[in-house]
């Protein structure tokens, strides 16, 4: 929701400067700049990456806006009646399997927990699919890093063509509202440039950064809880381990011992 919330700022302070300047938006419109810029991201981005990051290039800011926040809270009960469970039977294991379906590693944590795998084969390929996934992680956040520092060069060429435009217009006797102009939308290939890499692309990069040191976090809460389990730790000693992840406040207490301190359902 912050991420959707940026972007309306951004507008509306586009809005504001405008206005404050007397002009309108067309007025910074110009297409051969905005092929120049966005044509030749692009071509570097076919040309260094292999085709899949096409697509992470196009679908990544949607993904960045429509996300779903790590949910530790519900996690740690997860884990704690798996804890409960663990002491009764099998199939009450299996029950929690499905209500982890909306956290697909917790889900696949639980899944091989339950083929009975000897405790260090299972912290050893759980532990290698964290560091995957994060590894997956950091690929896409080297792609935005990288690209951000083509736009403004992409800008500066469209910026250089635009000069060798208007010089040739001096030479063959521009008047001087025709050099005006052709001057403006030189430097506009700049500013797309310029905008597109610290609008666009670097937020993005640090958006995901974020978002990637938060599921490291998340991951090891959901290892430690399993590998807890593993060692037949009590319900108890589970539970407060992994509140050991939240901040006070959002501290659950899904056995129902303690006075003050959240319940879970």
């Amino acid at each position: 929701m912050t991420n959707f919330l940026g972007f309306i700022v951004f507008a509306v302070s586009l809005r504001i400067i405008f206005n404050s300047l007397g002009v309108g938006i067309e007025y910074y419109f110009d297409e051969v700049a905005l092929i120049i810029v966005m044509g030749g991201t692009l071509t570097v981005t076919l040309i260094a990456f292999p085709p899949s990051y096409l697509i992470t290039l196009v679908t990544a800011p949607f993904k960045m806006l429509f996300e779903k926040k790590n949910n530790y809270e519900t996690t740690v009960d997860i884990l704690v009646r798996t804890a409960q469970a663990a002491q009764t039977s099998k199939a009450a294991l299996r029950d929690l399997v499905e209500n982890a379906k909306t956290e697909p590693f917790l889900k696949e944590c639980l899944e091989l927990f339950l083929l009975d795998i000897e405790r260090n084969d299972f912290k050893s390929i759980m532990t290698e699919r964290a560091y995957r996934s994060r590894q997956r992680e950091e690929e896409q956040i080297g792609l935005f890093r990288k690209l951000a520092k083509y736009p403004p060069a992409f800008g500066l060429v469209g910026t250089v063509l635009g000069l060798v435009s208007l010089m040739r217009s001096v030479g063959d006797g521009a008047s001087a509202s025709e050099i005006g102009t052709k001057m403006a939308l030189a430097l506009v290939a700049t500013l797309y440039g310029l905008a597109f890499a610290n609008f666009i692309l670097a937020p993005i990069a640090e958006h995901f950064t974020h978002r990637a040191d938060d599921q490291k976090v998340f991951r090891e809460l959901q290892i430690e809880g399993l590998l807890m389990i593993y060692d037949k730790k009590a319900p108890l000693v589970v539970q407060e381990m992994l509140n050991s992840y939240l901040d006070i406040k959002s501290r659950v207490d899904v056995l129902g011992l303690k006075e003050g301190v959240k319940q879970s359902a």
